[in-house]
């Protein structure tokens, strides 16, 4: 099972920085996955909420990139640089309905920026090492349909349950279901059904030791974890 780290490492933090992703690695994580958003300049920032309190609350698809940078919010590209091919590094798109940078169906971030950010650092096809997630499918079936051959992962809420999530997977075409973890857990024959669709199972977010011991029981591809260091060394340790 896959130890991926959530924000790079939400702990020790901070999240979505290099410094996190460089945190996970080290402690062993296989993979970290980051959050995107787009700035009023079209750049790609490395960023969870559509809004900053130390940017007065204003949106951060109305700040430039500059102005983002110079409060500590991460270009895309430096998280790139810090992983560094590292294991694998999972980019979600983050476009949700009520926030002030959503625009499906036209999903200007996927498909205009950050299919060109991972051509322009020839980080196509499988070998690259990168899945686009997105709790919006309009995102990553614009990914698949730009055919820089990436994988892509459909996230779902608490709400949805694990057969629903796979039957819009498996018949869009994606590789990968990111359920939650509670959905997984209430399922028994999450993982079973998801291998025999041949699709890989992946589960967020696991905060506990605990949880990550039984998504392991279950069968799971991989975990998406707050802090990959502890999950690491519960799974290494002695039975």
């Amino acid at each position: 099972m896959e130890v991926l780290g959530h924000r790079g490492s939400r702990n020790p933090g901070p999240e979505n920085t290099p410094l996190a992703v460089e945190a996970a690695l080290a402690a062993g994580a296989d993979g970290i996955e980051v959050d995107i958003r787009r700035t009023a300049d079209g750049d790609l920032v490395c960023l969870h909420d559509p809004r900053l309190p130390r940017l007065g609350g204003r949106a951060v698809v109305r700040r430039s990139t500059a102005e983002l940078v110079a409060k500590g919010v991460p270009l895309l590209h430096d998280v790139l640089d810090a992983w560094g091919g590292r294991g694998r590094i999972i980019i979600e798109i983050k476009n949700q309905p009520g926030q002030p940078d959503f625009d499906a169906p036209r999903e200007e971030r996927a498909a205009q920026l950050l299919v060109e950010l991972l051509r322009a650092r020839g980080l196509t096809g499988p070998e690259a090492g990168v899945t686009v997630s997105s709790f919006d499918w309009f995102a990553i079936e614009r990914v698949r349909a730009a055919d820089v051959g990436v994988r892509t992962a459909f996230l779902t809420m608490p709400r949805m349950a694990v057969t629903g999530g796979l039957a819009y997977v498996r018949s869009a075409g994606h590789a990968e279901l990111h359920a939650h973890t509670s959905a997984v857990l209430a399922a028994t024959d999450a993982a079973a059904r998801a291998r025999a669709a041949g699709i890989r199972l992946v589960t967020w977010t696991v905060t506990s030791e605990r949880a990550a011991l039984r998504l392991r029981e279950a069968g799971v591809d991989a975990i998406i974890c707050d802090a990959p260091a502890d999950i690491v060394r519960a799974l290494k340790a002695p039975a």
